[in-house]
Order: structure tokens, then C-alpha cells, then sequence
């Protein structure tokens, strides 16, 4: 089962907090579930006391922490869910994270960052999440931890916050990006390496292949025309970014596509 709430855009935590979601995972022991990489940079509290979760990121196994941070993967990322487990998460925005654990990128990308080890009071945090009775209760306990902790963004902050959280925005060139928050090409490369770990030409390609991986969820257009409208070169260059991100072939991810974006689960036999 999973629950979602959307912060309200004129909350004064939408400055920072995007929404709060919670899992709770009940079924056939060691389930197989692939994460793809969605573009997010989630605080993810592992309320599992059963037993613990194993995960895997490209050759390297490990077991899931209690609060993990994940952020603009480039690769899948491997979890073997025990029968019965509740994870709870917040998805921040890219520029929060920097100010709330003064942390950049190259520090959670591509691993599942031990938040309790780099920012202690989440320790704390966790154990109060454990002993709520419920979804909208953990809710409100992180929105009270979150509240004095709000940073002060500014309009440029803002602007590549909305950029990098909303897939369908229009797909902007480096020049065009670059002026819309009047930064020189190399200031806007700098800041977005230091949000997403990644240049401003590699952003945005990854913008397109988030826009590709929404518009087979949510539409029934042709891979063809999904290619089109991000705005890929050709097919086949949607086809070689897909597979590069997600070790999957677009019409493979939409033949086991789950009712996540994002998610594929298989049981075992």
C-alpha cells in the first residue's frame, strides 16, 4: 500500500518539502523491486524492524540504513524486500539539501547516503517516525522537525528547483537555461554539478529521459512518438539514453512497468 501528501503550494514548507510518501510492503518474502533512477532527491526512513532490507547499486551489495538520502541516480538501484516492511520518505527539493545537511551531489549520488552518520539529529528523527501510529502522524511530526530548519531560497534557487522537479517543463537549450537565471554557461555547469552531480548538457538529457519515463506512464503514445516529444534526436537516441540509465530498453520497462513510475517488482516462483 502507498500514501502520498503533496505539500500545498503555498505552504512555506513547499520551500524545501515537496511531498511525503510511505510504503508499507506486504507479500512474498525477498521481493525483487527495481528502482530506476526518477530524478529525485528523497530522506528515506527505513521503519523496517523485521528484518533487515539488502540493496544492491551496480556491482556493490549492502543493507539499507535507517535514513538513507537518494538523489539523482544515474544507474538502478537493487532492494530485496523482506515480507513485511514500511518505508517512509520526504522528497526535497535539489536546493534544500545543500542548505539542511550541507551536502552537494557528489556525496549521495549513485549510493544510498547513512543520513544518520553525515546529520546526527535524524537519529533522533527516526525513532519518533518509528513510534508514530500512522501515516498522517509521521506527516506532521516531520513537518514540525522541518519547520525551524526552513532555508531562504532565492529566485534563481527557485527557478532551478521548479526546473529539475517538473519533467514537463519546456525543454530549455544550455544558452537558454543559462539566461533564464542570468548565470554565465560555466556558473549554471558549477551549480548544477553541485545539485545533481551532473553538467548542464547531461542535465539535460536526463530532463528528457525523466519526461520519456512519465509519458509512458501516463500516455499511450508510441515509443516513436514519446522519442519526439522530448525531443531525442532520433529513436535510437532515445533508445541508447533509456538503456544507459536504466539497463532496460524502453518497450522492456513498458512491458513490466508497475503502477509506481519509477518501480518494477517481480516475486519469486
Amino acid at each position: 500500500m502507498e500514501q502520498f501528501y503533496p505539500i500545498p503550494p503555498d505552504s512555506p514548507l513547499s520551500a524545501a518539502l515537496r511531498h511525503c510518501w510511505q510504503m508499507d510492503h506486504q507479500g512474498p518474502a525477498l521481493t525483487h523491486e527495481t528502482i530506476i533512477p526518477k530524478g529525485l532527491v528523497e530522506v528515506i526512513f527505513n521503519l523496517n524492524e523485521a528484518g533487515p532490507v539488502t540493496a544492491r547499486i551496480e556491482t556493490e551489495t549492502f543493507r539499507l540504513p535507517r535514513c538513507f538520502l537518494s538523489g539523482f541516480h544515474s544507474v538502478p538501484l537493487h532492494t530485496w524486500l523482506p515480507r513485511r516492511h514500511t518505508l517512509f520518505g520526504m522528497v526535497l527539493n535539489p536546493t534544500a539539501v545543500g542548505r539542511l545537511f550541507r551536502l552537494e551531489a557528489a556525496d549521495f549520488v549513485n549510493q544510498c547516503l547513512d543520513l544518520t552518520l553525515a546529520h546526527a539529529p535524524l537519529l533522533a528523527l527516526w525513532h519518533q517516525l518509528l513510534e508514530q501510529p500512522d501515516f498522517p502522524a509521521r506527516v506532521a511530526r516531520v513537518q514540525q522537525w522541518l519547520r525551524p530548519r526552513l532555508p531562504q531560497l532565492t529566485p534563481q534557487e527557485q527557478f532551478l528547483d521548479h526546473y529539475l522537479n517538473t519533467p514537463a517543463a519546456a525543454a530549455l537549450s544550455v544558452p537558454a537555461l543559462a539566461d533564464e537565471l542570468c548565470y554565465s554557461p560555466r556558473h549554471l555547469t558549477r551549480k548544477l554539478q553541485t545539485l545533481t552531480g551532473m553538467n548542464t548538457e547531461q542535465t539535460l538529457l536526463y530532463h528528457k529521459y525523466r519526461r520519456s519515463v512519465e509519458l509512458i506512464h501516463t500516455t499511450s503514445l508510441s515509443l516513436t512518438e514519446i522519442a519526439h516529444a522530448c525531443q531525442f534526436v532520433d529513436q535510437a537516441h532515445f533508445s541508447r539514453t533509456f538503456r544507459a540509465f536504466t539497463q532496460l530498453s524502453p518497450r522492456d520497462y513498458r512491458r513490466h512497468k508497475s503502477h509506481l513510475p519509477g518501480h518494477l517488482f517481480t516475486t519469486p516462483q
